[in-house]
């Protein structure tokens, strides 16, 4: 099944639900629903931007999903929920994306590292490949840190979501970089539709 999504970031005032509306109606009601927010507080314009405390029952929610299933500390789970929508508003990607390629890609594990092609952290970056990008976090090391791994991660998605024109599937198979690709976007998309739920839970 292919999925056409266009910058596919979902503010949580408006609902996870809105994933599954077309991409102009959930263009309209994020503007909608944040236009006081936007007046206010200057953003880059692919993000939506939110207060925090606007976003805290999802991201409570999604923590205490993400360090249930997948034996990661409370402490842990919060920093990278909150990481994900922190990259997620500056970068124009649905938060929740972003988890559910971590949750494919190391399982949240922060020190996750791949012996054969180097990929590293929780979206697992190759350093080879994204130079450009990790000098601005600090460098290799700063991969096996949260906030920056990813930081890089939702960079490098958006991207892709650009350059495939908001195709998801062909989004998520550059992200992938080898073979696989249907079995590992079906993992993804199952993720996502779980992480949604919890969130619209929260």
């Amino acid at each position: 099944m292919k999925v056409v999504v266009k910058v596919p970031f979902v503010c949580a005032l408006v609902g996870a639900a809105l994933l599954a509306r077309p991409v102009g109606v959930q263009s309209d009601l994020v503007a909608a629903a944040t236009q006081p927010v936007i007046a206010a507080v200057a953003a880059p314009a692919r993000s939506c931007p939110m207060p925090m405390q606007a976003l805290s029952p999802s991201i409570g929610a999604l923590a205490k999903d993400i360090a249930r299933r997948f034996h990661v500390a409370q402490s842990a789970a919060v920093g990278i929920t909150h990481a994900a929508f922190s990259a997620g508003r500056m970068h124009g990607v649905d938060p929740v994306l972003v988890l559910a390629v971590a949750a494919v890609e190391s399982k949240f594990k922060s020190r996750a590292v791949n012996p054969v092609t180097g990929a590293t952290g929780l979206m697992q970056v190759v350093p080879q490949w994204h130079q450009d990008k990790i000098v601005r976090v600090g460098g290799d090391p700063a991969l096996l840190l949260i906030r920056p791994n990813i930081t890089v991660g939702t960079a490098i998605l958006a991207e892709y979501l650009d350059a495939e024109d908001g195709n998801l599937e062909n989004a998520l198979s550059r992200y992938l970089g080898s073979g696989g690709g249907v079995h590992y976007t079906e993992r993804v998309h199952a993720e996502l539709q779980h992480l949604t739920r919890i969130a619209a839970s929260g």
